[in-house]
């Protein structure tokens, strides 16, 4: 089975080719700063080239394919897993997505190439799936709604992957998967659907995110500070950025083995608040859970990990590790999922 898989980003563009869930050929594509500067629906078309010159160049043909699969975007009132692209979903991400940003134009591309080729396409996991459960949900403002912004797909993907594991269905499973990376968010799993989150703007800090700012601080902070640099420390300038002045983790290692007292300081905090929103998710299900996920690219620092797993082992709660961010294979395993008829499809309504 054959299967096209599409991620683009602010920056770039990742495609790649699976037979199955092998991956036989991908590339990602850095974007100049005049390309991805462009409003982002007016880079649908230099985009769907560059998935067309793609594929030309590995010797495809979108109707080698049995399907294509993309990240989701931010399409409103969609619920996690698998959403087959139909006209009421491209209108939303062209109309009203939740953040209008280039991601959205996978759908867009996917349903383009399946159009041509006579074969379905779906999004899957995208970030705003939203199956909170009823109290999650209310906000102390009568027109404010909580959301579920959180890393959905490596979130259910790493899930899954403890379930083959232990040797029970993903869907009879309540898994706490913390995601650390360039932002950091936690989602608890039940029954298959992520029914509480923590955002990554309510989470700790991050590589890149400053994370949570207490409400009335972040209102004083607007009186001394302008709208952008504030949106930086939420988006790429915070966290380890601006604390230490680099994202990379494996930076931060180097300096706390050589004795730097602030680094080391820095990752122990992320550590210590990592686990205490880990614990915050926990009376959701008055305590009961069958695993505790670490995983993202920051689960390959074995010493953030470690500092991580002391603080939440008193809760006797199985800690998995899987690294990494997975999107590709994650949205090719979905796939496979979807074509094997392992799992419902959703039409989207809007």
């Amino acid at each position: 089975m054959k299967i096209l898989v599409l991620n683009l980003g602010s920056t770039s563009t990742k495609l790649a080719i699976y037979n199955d869930e092998k991956e036989e050929e991908k590339i990602s594509l850095s974007h100049t700063k005049d390309e991805y500067s462009r409003f982002w629906l007016e880079q649908l078309d230099f985009r769907f080239s560059y998935v067309m010159e793609f594929l030309k160049g590995a010797g495809y043909k979108p109707t080698d394919f049995d399907c294509v699969i993309s990240r989701g975007g931010s399409p409103p009132n969609i619920s996690s897993g698998a959403t087959a692209i139909n006209d009421a979903l491209i209108e939303a991400l062209r109309e009203r997505p939740v953040e209008p940003q280039p991601a959205n134009l996978s759908p867009i591309i996917a349903r383009r190439i399946a159009d041509v080729a006579g074969i379905p396409a779906y999004v899957y996991d995208p970030i705003t799936s939203d199956d909170l459960n009823p109290l999650a949900r209310v906000f102390g403002v009568k027109e404010v709604k909580r959301d579920s912004m959180c890393h959905i797909l490596n979130g259910r993907a790493m899930g899954i992957s403890v379930a083959r594991e232990i040797g029970r269905p993903f869907d009879t499973l309540t898994l706490i998967v913390a995601h650390i990376g360039g932002g950091n968010s936690i989602g608890l799993w039940s029954n298959g659907r992520s029914i509480e989150t923590v955002p990554g703007d309510a989470c700790s800090f991050s590589a890149e995110r400053c994370g949570l700012i207490r409400s009335e601080k972040l209102l004083q902070l607007t009186q001394e500070y302008d709208f952008k640099t504030i949106q930086g420390w939420m988006h790429g300038k915070g966290g380890f950025v601006s604390l230490l002045g680099t994202n990379d983790l494996r930076e931060v290692e180097k300096r706390i083995a050589g004795g730097d007292a602030e680094a080391l300081l820095c990752e122990q905090a992320m550590a210590y608040q990592i686990a205490r929103f880990i614990a915050s998710l926990l009376p959701v299900t008055e305590g009961r859970a069958d695993g505790i996920v670490l995983t993202g690219g920051g689960a390959h620092w074995d010493r953030l990990v470690n500092d991580i797993k002391k603080r939440i082992a008193f809760f006797n709660i199985p800690i998995y590790v899987r690294p990494g961010e997975n999107e590709m294979q994650s949205l090719a395993e979905g796939a496979c999922r979807i074509m094997k008829g392992e799992e419902q499809v959703h039409t989207y309504q809007g």
